[in-house]
């Protein structure tokens, strides 16, 4: 008989006792629930953090209302005769506890020193020694990102003061433009205005009095309006404000306090602040409302 040999094929296939181990009924439920339960999870978790950034953003708009809403109050508020009065006689205005809200002043405070620490305000170039530093506030979404509370001061103050100014025809005939400013946040910072003057072999010259609006043919800055946000502690050892030629008079910074003057005829220099130890930094804005063209005027 002939001998039988053994397939090659059975040589590649597994022992009988060797095939891999198939899941129970109960073991593959069991599976498919946990990867449902884990589905579900990642599913709740995307709805969570949705509804977290539409609550996020919801706070952030209303946020913005309220502030727009208080300072546009306060502006509105001012009393504009007084003050018409006082550009006509003095060519300056000065109000205390303008915003009146301390956790605002502070928001716009915070802001400011986060850009100066975050290395995003450029250093005052034409004035070394003075230890500040700036930025123009032209708004935008990476800016507002950065400054929401101080563009929001700017827009309004931009939008509703002026109409209130040009009621008291204190202008000389002048209309405000409630649609366009130039803003700027400045920040003093002590440490940096010592390592400025370490430098220098002798104390820089006495600043010369000035006008805001250097050229009034070209130059439409007709008002200019400064808002201090000096930090708790500082006073009159810590220098800063301006001082106008007229009068001889020097507003200091105080928390809080609104100064508006003529930009085309007050004569006015800004005073060197020197802050003191513990006492390093302190903000202001600058905003210098525009007059009108000549064509708009004459509308």
């Amino acid at each position: 008989p002939r001998k039988v040999e053994r397939p090659a094929v059975l040589d590649r296939t597994p022992r009988v006792d060797s095939w891999a181990k198939t899941r129970t009924t109960d073991e593959s439920v069991a599976a498919m629930k946990e990867q449902e339960d884990a589905a579900a999870a990642a599913a709740a978790a995307a709805d969570n953090e949705i509804q977290a950034r539409a609550a996020a953003l919801v706070e952030s708009q209303r946020k913005s209302v309220d502030t727009l809403t208080l300072i546009r109050e306060r502006v509105e508020a001012l009393p504009y005769a007084e003050m018409a009065e006082a550009l006509r006689t003095e060519g300056y205005y000065v109000r205390d506890n303008f915003l009146d809200k301390e956790e605002l002043i502070g928001e716009m405070e915070q802001e400011a020193l986060t850009m100066m620490v975050g290395d995003t305000l450029e250093r005052d170039l034409s004035n070394l020694e003075s230890g500040e530093f700036t930025t123009a506030i032209q708004g935008g979404e990476d800016q507002y990102a950065d400054l929401p509370r101080t563009v929001e001061y700017i827009v309004s103050l931009t939008r509703h003061m002026p109409p209130m100014i040009d009621e008291q025809k204190a202008l000389d005939g002048c209309l405000l433009d409630a649609a366009a400013s130039t803003g700027t946040l400045r920040v003093f910072d002590r440490k940096a205005r010592e390592s400025s003057l370490a430098l220098l072999s002798e104390a820089p010259p006495a600043r010369e009095f000035g006008l805001a609006n250097e050229d009034n043919s070209s130059d439409l800055k007709k008002v200019t309006v400064l808002y201090f946000i000096s930090p708790v502690g500082w006073d009159g050892k810590c220098g800063g404000g301006v001082a106008f030629e007229a009068d001889g008079s020097v507003i200091a910074p105080a928390r809080d306090r609104l100064l508006v003057f003529l930009s085309d005829s007050t004569l006015y220099r800004m005073e060197p602040f020197s802050g003191r130890e513990g006492v390093d930094n302190c903000s202001y804005i600058v905003n210098h409302l525009l007059r009108k063209s000549t064509d708009e005027n004459q509308a």
